[in-house]
């Protein structure tokens, strides 16, 4: 039993200490992690599920980092009676690998509000605490997005309203917290995010500041810069980003950077294709 909380006490000392925070993709990586105001079709919907219904259009996405891949589809189309998503995410961090199975739904209101909400199957194990053990556990978050235009749009997120009891160290799982979110687009040239989030538990006095800018170059090609204030972990990032938003697909990289320590340092990229 000793060995057992010596060695997830170190576990716990090492993720929260090195690990640089995990995002759904690349767009909201390169924008310091902002995007839950935001109707952004490529990795919007884990962010807030309420976006699902009111994206643009149908879209299958994929994201990759050194420390998680995932796949996402989303279809909002019009024979669809509620907008939905599936996505599956792996994520390794620092030897504890956590997997994410979850279906979204969303429904609109006079096409500029929506709600929506995440129900998740999640597998967390790791061999540092016992080799064949996997918890499992059952999450669900809510989210309200209000978007009267594609100018601007602000979104509220509530992760972890209700979950299932696992025998898991509660800071190794997935955490309770607030977000919110907005967006603001100047003469459809460059788009500014801006995100806060509360502490584990929906604690105020430890919060995550989020933000970023967007510009197209051209038609195609978006440039983005980002900065990320995380007082949970104590650590600040700076991001940066490139897009190329094609008629056909998109793919997107991000670099974040601990401005500390560039050990930290991680890089991304996304794929998304409509249809």
């Amino acid at each position: 039993m000793k060995k057992l909380f010596l060695t997830t006490a170190v576990l716990l000392f090492s993720i929260s200490t090195f690990a640089t925070p995990v995002t759904p993709g690349s767009v909201s990586t390169a924008t310091g992690g902002a995007g839950r105001g935001t109707t952004e079709p490529i990795d919007g919907a884990l962010l807030n599920p309420a976006m699902i219904g009111l994206m643009s259009s149908k879209i299958l996405s994929a994201t990759y980092t050194n420390q998680q891949w995932g796949i996402t589809i989303a279809d909002n189309g019009k024979e669809a009676l509620f907008p939905a998503a599936l996505s599956f995410v792996r994520s390794d961090v620092e030897g504890f690998k956590t997997q994410q199975v979850t279906v979204g739904l969303s429904y609109v209101f006079k096409k500029m509000f929506a709600v929506g909400a995440n129900l998740s199957l999640l597998e967390y194990s790791s061999e540092a605490i016992n080799r064949d053990q996997k918890y499992r556990q059952t999450v669900g978050d809510l989210g309200v997005m209000f978007s009267p235009g594609n100018d601007f749009g602000i979104g509220l997120v509530a992760n972890k309203v209700a979950s299932s009891s696992i025998d898991l160290d509660e800071n190794l799982q997935k955490q309770q917290t607030l977000g919110l979110g907005l967006h603001y687009t100047y003469q459809s040239f460059i788009r500014f995010r801006f995100d806060v989030e509360s502490g584990p538990k929906n604690k105020t006095e430890r919060l995550v500041y989020m933000g970023g800018v967007e510009t197209y170059m051209n038609d195609w090609m978006i440039l983005r810069f980002g900065y990320q204030n995380n007082n949970v972990v104590s650590k600040n990032y700076s991001t940066v980003g490139l897009g190329f938003a094609g008629p056909q697909f998109s793919l997107h990289y991000a670099y974040i950077s601990n401005v500390a320590n560039n050990q930290d340092d991680q890089h991304s990229i996304d794929l998304g294709i409509p249809f």
